[in-house]
């Protein structure tokens, strides 16, 4: 079961963002050296922005533009198409109903990868308190709140639930931005939610139960990527050259922001408004550029299992042919 629970629509930059410079709609393309990135303030893009604020984008010769993001990847699919934004960030599964769509997008590279560090994890499912839920088989019959339906959150949860040997279908899934997730949880409007970092630790101190990694689980290992970048189609074909700068600064600055783990923590702090006691509790993102073809045909194959697409395209037809390898 699906529904829709009515909450003040707020995005993770609602927790107080560094939006930078906002463009204008239409600049996207119209400096083929400037890349407008659909910024949200999150652990996963603070990598992105610390590359930027190093100068390595510069080094590259990209400039680097933020504009304001829609709350997620499907809907910063669209900001492309409009030519609000060059580059979006989010879930694999927003570019694979894209292109299921006819909508021309490729992913251009990964952003973050699955891990776990210390017993936490990038995403989980946390159970209310007194909810007796320990297990995703106990979901059952239960309210799980989710960032966003028919995508990646909706699919991991319910095969999470399937592998769990629960039936994924008497689950009851709501709609409710990360930010409000903890609120509804406290007030016990929701059974669980499946949320991110910084939420994950935040929740964790209170005494909520983390029953565990949704992403690990459906795919059977702790590492597939998290979340990944994506352009228009057209936009890669008439700039190759700055798609591969792009990508090659991206990845410059991931092995920066992985060796630098102290510098990293006060960064997501400042940039996500996080307390940095929590950012300090809460393992640091494993940021990765690479793309695995296999992963991408996994995810396609969920969507055809819980209904959401018909027929997932290959991984050919949704990767820019120049995606850094995982």
């Amino acid at each position: 079961m699906v529904v829709s629970l009515i909450a003040p629509v707020l995005t993770v930059s609602a927790c107080g963002g560094d939006a930078g410079n906002v463009s204008s709609g239409g600049s996207a393309g119209s400096n083929g050296s400037t890349v407008t990135f659909a910024f949200q303030p999150t652990s996963s893009t603070a990598c992105l922005k610390v590359t930027d604020e190093r100068g390595t984008f510069r080094k590259h010769g990209i400039t680097m533009k933020y504009g304001t993001a829609a709350p997620n990847a499907a809907g910063q699919v669209a900001q492309i198409l409009n030519g609000e934004i060059t580059a979006g960030a989010g879930a694999y599964t927003a570019v694979l109903n894209a292109v299921s769509s006819n909508l021309a997008l490729v992913i251009t590279s990964g952003l973050e990868e699955d891990y776990d560090k210390d017993g936490q994890s990038p995403t989980a499912v946390l159970a209310g308190k007194g909810s007796g839920i320990t297990s995703f088989k106990q979901l059952e019959g239960r309210t799980v709140a989710v960032n966003s339906l028919q995508g990646s959150w909706e699919v991991l949860l319910r095969e999470s639930v399937a592998k769990a040997g629960g039936d994924p279908d008497k689950v009851k899934l709501v709609a409710v931005p990360f930010p409000d997730q903890t609120a509804a949880l406290r007030s016990k409007r929701v059974d669980a939610v499946f949320t991110l970092q910084p939420f994950v630790a935040q929740l964790i101190d209170e005494g909520f139960k983390d029953i565990g990694d949704p992403s690990a689980i459906s795919f059977g290992k702790p590492d597939a990527a998290q979340s990944i970048t994506f352009m228009a189609k057209e936009y890669v074909d008439a700039h190759p050259d700055v798609v591969k700068n792009f990508v090659a600064a991206l990845q410059e600055g991931n092995t920066w922001c992985n060796a630098h783990p102290a510098d990293m923590k006060k960064a997501i702090a400042r940039i996500t408004k996080a307390p940095q006691k929590v950012v300090d509790a809460t393992p640091l993102p494993v940021y990765d550029a690479g793309i695995s073809s296999a992963e991408t045909k996994t995810w396609g194959e969920l969507l055809v299992k819980y209904g959401i697409l018909k027929k997932a395209p290959t991984a050919a037809e949704v990767q820019w042919s120049g995606v850094p390898a995982k």
